[in-house]
Order: C-alpha cells, then structure tokens, then sequence
C-alpha cells in the first residue's frame, strides 16, 4: 500500500504544464505567435528582445512566470501569465524592451526562464552587445523636450563628455520595429555636462536620440512626445487597476506599444476618456485564446483627428452604437475577456488613423501616473453608468461620404487611411456564417487619385481588377465589390496605391453586411 501511494505521488509531481519551442529573437509578427528573426545575441540598440514558447497541458486558471535574469544574476523584470484557459497548448510571447531602456546598461550573459508551480520548464540564454564606445566617452543621462518657438522642439541633454564636435543623431520606432533616422544636428548650445539642439515639432511617438564625436558614440536615450487630453476608462466611484502600461511583456510592442491594460476590481464600467464620436464593434465574441484579435471593441473619433480605442469588451453590454456623440466619461460598454485576452479588463490606445489595429502614439493619462498598480479616476459625467436604461444622447457622423448601398449616408466609414504610390495598405474583417452578401466600397476625394481594391476570401480567392471581377463596379472616385454568399471565416482587404502627385494619398473604406446579425469589423490584435 505504502509503495503505491510513492507511486501516485511521484506522478502527480510530474504531472502539469510544460513548455516546447522556446526560441529567442528580435522581431515577432502581431498577427501570429511567430518570430520573424531569431537570434541568440543582440545589441544594445535592439528595440526588444522576444521569448516565445508553446505551453502545454494546461489547466483552467493555471498560470506561468517568465524571468528575465541580468548578468549580475538579478531578475530584471518577471511578466507573470495567470488566468489562463484550459488547452492542450498555447503558444505564448513575451518580451524584453531593450534599446533606450535600463537593459541596455547591462551588456553580459542573461538567461530568461519560464516557471509553473515553482519549478523552471525551460531556461535560454542570450547575450547582450554594447554598442562599440557606447558609454565610454560620451553619456546621455537624460533627455527633456520643450517648446522651442513656433512649430519647433527643443531638446535638452544631460550627460557627460559634450563637447563642440559633438552631433546629436534623432531616430523614431516605426511599426516594422526597426528606427527610422530623422535628424542629424548640431547643438544649439554646449557644455561638458549638457546640449541643447532645436528641431521641428515633433509629433507624438518613441524616439531614441544618440550623442556622437571624437569620444565615442552614446548609448541610445529614449525620448517619449505625448499627446494630452485623456483621462481614466472608468467612473471615479469604481476601483481599478493598471495590469499592463506601454511596453508591457504581454502583448504591447509594434503597433500596441503605447497601450494601457486596466483592469477591474470593483465595477467594470468602461467610459469616454474624451469627447467624440462612436465606431461600435459588438461582434458576440468571447475569448480566442487562439486567435489574436481585440474582441469586441468602441472606437471614438475625437475633434482633433485622433482616435481612442476600448477593446476586448463584454458582448451585449454596449451602451453606445456606431454615430452616436459622447462626452467624457459617458457609458461604453462593460469590461469583458473577449478576444486574445486572459482576465477581465480594457485594453485603451490612442491612434492618429480610424483603424484599432492602427500604430498606437503615447498619450498622458491626466489622473493616473503610466505604472502599474491600483488608480483612482476622475472622469466623471452624468452618463457614466453602464446600468439602468441606455441613455439618449446627440448624435454625430464622421463622415457623409460615399457609403454602400443599403447603408445610410451617415454611417461613418468602416476604415480610414493612406498610402503612397505603389504601396499597400491591408485590414482582415471577419465574415460570419449565413452572410447574405458582403460589400466593400472603396472611395477617395480626387479624380488626379487612382488605387486599386482587393480581396482575398478564407480560401485564397483573389477579388480584383486584375483577378475574379465578380461583383465589382467602379467610377472616378471609387471602387467597390459585392459579392452574395461570401464564404465564412477571415477575408483580407487590400488598397493599392496606383496614381498621385507624391506622398500618402488619403482613402476610405466602407464595408457592410447583409443577412448577419454580427457587427462590421474584426482585425488582428497588436
């Protein structure tokens, strides 16, 4: 009897998760767990370094932990995934912010271990490179931009080893993850321990700035432009918690970057953080451990062209529908698990484009420092209440454009964006089963203006002018396919830019069902 109790217990010892496929690299796709470079050793510069990993047997609320161990052998930064669906696998990814962060100091050996119920189910090593003299002579400490004039910036380094010669180099992150060089200068003014250079306006995103001269080149210093306007998603009389600011481990890089997850502890009714103009996505999702997408979501238009956005919301709880005209902290929706998304929360971004799966830019939250933990709002309205009957409110449009036939002209369009010349723009849209029809209108203000509109079905099926024409009607201005019985599952949407005068050419793009009960939209999550 004492033998096959050891027994039993020695097998529920190991029983339990586990992890395969660890792997290492420097670049990820958002629409898929997949990394798109593999490495084992990076620079400093290097924007993050990624962990992915497929974890196995999982029980419902299991949870695992991913270290990131520095060369000194302290844990740098953990990401903790608890509350995890029951699967037989999930592949997970996670990351490290390198380049203009604290990581980047610590050049060295470090290993990244990810652990279950107290035991490590697999450990990597990677080393970290510093840039060639990066440090040596010359050290930015810190960074600061102010006004500097009309339309212009001043930036002002702290640091050491400044000196005439010295050429401040300014880089922006791109959402293809890599730097993008916009301005080599000279200072302004100069001393050993500070510089001051003048440059355009710049708009808000993530930018890294380097020193370089005779001594040596710098170690990237990062340097944040926010917009401003914006306050907490929730009503002040509810408790809520900051689970994942900007460059979280769990999912904001690329495009998500500048998001924030909040979480309820209390409530859970998410409101406007600003004035404006509702997109509603209620698609009756609920959670897609396997598919990457926002779930169900609101999107609003504000005054000056940005866009706030309110994902993995709880279906059949919107207060709001598409048109309609909010004020801050009006009633949304409540906070939901749908979509690519473990536990109850909100994810909110803001964007300078209609699209959710947009590039996210930072914006400062007025009431809540950007750090984890609990805050407290103080967006209050007299709408502010995801309870009792849905309130009557003013409405308004985006636009009065083109829209597709059957829908009122008022109906904002489904995507708004821009590409140069030769260039591509896609979004996928997910088709329920039982669709009647399906109809994308693509529609655009100067007849100098030409691009093409594609589509590719679930099953590859090419829709365009040079592929199956089924469906399809155009004029000056516009082109747009419907097609009846459209297959099920996720198309992809296509514009290419075929004729212009240089530069990003504005479009817009409208898209309608008929026959289905589900809302417009459904694009990957980032």
């Amino acid at each position: 009897m004492r033998a096959l109790f050891l027994i039993a217990l020695s097998v529920s010892v190991v029983e339990g998760a586990s992890v395969s496929q660890a792997q290492l690299g420097s670049s990820a796709s958002e629409e898929t767990c997949a990394l798109t470079k593999t490495d084992t050793s990076f620079p400093s510069t290097t924007r993050q370094v990624f962990l992915r990993f497929v974890v196995e047997r999982l029980r419902a609320g299991d949870g695992v932990d991913v270290e990131w161990v520095d060369p000194g052998g302290a844990v740098h930064a953990s990401t903790p995934f608890d509350q995890l669906p029951a699967e037989p696998s999930l592949c997970l990814l996670t990351q490290l912010p390198v380049g203009g962060f604290a990581a980047a100091a610590k050049v060295g050996r470090w290993t990244v271990r990810v652990r279950w119920a107290g035991r490590e189910l697999a450990v990597r090593h990677f080393d970290l490179t510093g840039v060639p003299g990066g440090g040596a002579g010359v050290q930015i400490t810190q960074v600061v931009a102010r006004e500097g004039g009309p339309g212009k910036n001043e930036l002002a380094m702290e640091g050491t080893g400044f000196n005439d010669e010295s050429l401040v180099h300014i880089a922006q992150y791109t959402n293809s993850g890599g730097w993008r060089y916009i301005h080599h200068l000279s200072p302004r003014t100069v001393t050993p321990g500070r510089l001051t250079v003048v440059v355009d306006a710049l708009p808000p995103a993530e930018y890294v700035v380097f020193v370089k001269n005779a001594s040596g080149l710098s170690a990237p210093a990062r340097l944040i432009i926010a917009t401003a306007g914006y306050r907490l998603p929730f009503p002040p009389h509810e408790q809520w918690m900051i689970s994942q600011p900007p460059y979280g481990g769990y999912s904001h890089w690329g495009r998500t970057m500048h998001a924030y997850d909040m979480a309820p502890r209390g409530g859970g009714c998410v409101v406007a953080m600003r004035p404006g103009v509702v997109m509603a996505r209620d698609m009756g999702y609920g959670q897609t451990p396997r598919l990457r997408i926002f779930g169900n979501y609101v999107s609003i238009r504000h005054d000056d062209g940005e866009y706030s956005h309110y994902a993995h919301l709880k279906t059949g709880t919107f207060r709001v529908k598409t048109g309609d005209r909010v004020e801050a902290g009006q009633a949304l929706a409540t906070a939901g698990n749908s979509g690519y998304s473990f536990g109850t929360h909100v994810h909110v971004q803001v964007t300078r484009e209609a699209a959710i799966a947009s590039q996210s830019i930072p914006f400062k939250i007025e009431d809540a420092p950007p750090v984890r933990g609990m805050v407290q709002s103080t967006n209050y309205s007299q709408f502010g209440n995801c309870s009792g009957p849905r309130p009557a409110g003013p409405a308004g449009f985006l636009s009065t454009a083109l829209a597709p036939a059957g829908v009122p002209a008022a109906v904002p369009p489904t995507w708004e964006s821009s590409v140069p010349v030769a260039s591509w723009w896609s979004e996928l849209t997910t088709v329920p089963a039982r669709t009647g029809s399906l109809e994308v209108k693509l529609g655009w203000d100067s007849a100098e203006r030409d691009f093409d509109l594609h589509l590719v079905s679930p099953s590859g099926r090419h829709y365009g002018s040079y592929g199956d024409r089924t469906g399809y009607t155009s004029a000056a201005t516009e082109e747009a396919f419907v097609i009846e019985r459209p297959e099920a599952g996720t198309w992809r949407v296509s514009v290419q830019g075929m004729r212009g005068t240089g530069g990003p050419m504005p479009f817009r793009v409208y898209r309608n069902l008929a026959g289905a009960t589900a809302g417009r939209g459904g694009v990957p999550n980032r």
